[in-house]
């Protein structure tokens, strides 16, 4: 419907309520002295204070998160620290690496180190149990180290739920009472604490 079929339309309205002819030319006039009304959506306006707020939020969020994941890091050492420092049974004997996979048969990962192999070949495995690390299952190796004697303790878990913030991770930490080698080996995190 065009201006004028919506008039004629009203007109025709009005004259039927018995309203004089004056007065429905009154209302006709007044409704197109109007000024054009802005068609602008009432969002529109928000548009930019919404984008802002979403920037601020997005560099807030980012900022805690690197916060926490630094807080992380040092919650895993410290979990590793206290477990090597408070366990001394274990249920497989082992003599290897080797010994410790078949020892722990439910294991989805292998101990085996991949990296840093000339590091880890200066220590004797003893034995190993089955643990879990931030949730996630993990293997706990007791080795020994051939040159001092040093009973230390090597922590390996697949890096899957929260222990993904640690992927490349290749980090050595000093604690009040333990040192810690912490690195990612092939998706496995792994943990040599003396």
């Amino acid at each position: 419907m065009n201006e004028q079929e919506i008039d004629k339309s009203v007109r025709d309205f009005f004259l039927c309520q018995k309203l004089p002819a004056e007065k429905v030319q009154l209302i006709l006039e007044k409704g197109k002295a109007q000024p054009e009304r802005n068609n602008t959506a009432w969002w529109h306006y928000w548009v930019p204070v919404a984008a802002a707020a979403a920037i601020v939020m997005a560099f807030s969020f980012q900022m805690g998160r690197s916060y926490k994941e630094d807080d992380f890091y040092f919650d895993v050492a410290g979990e590793i620290a206290m477990r090597h420092n408070g366990y001394k049974s274990f249920d497989v004997k082992a003599a290897s690496f080797e010994g410790a996979q078949e020892g722990l048969r439910d294991l989805a990962f292998s101990v085996t180190p991949l990296v840093k192999q000339k590091l880890l070949s200066a220590y004797e495995v003893l034995g190993a149990r089955y643990c879990q690390l931030q949730g996630q299952q993990a293997a706990h190796l007791q080795v020994k180290n051939r040159k001092t004697g040093t009973l230390c303790t090597l922590y390996v878990a697949s890096l899957k739920g929260s222990l993904t913030s640690l992927k490349s991770l290749d980090r050595e930490i000093v604690l009040e009472a333990n040192h810690l080698d912490i690195w990612e080996d092939s998706d496995r995190l792994f943990a040599l604490v003396d």
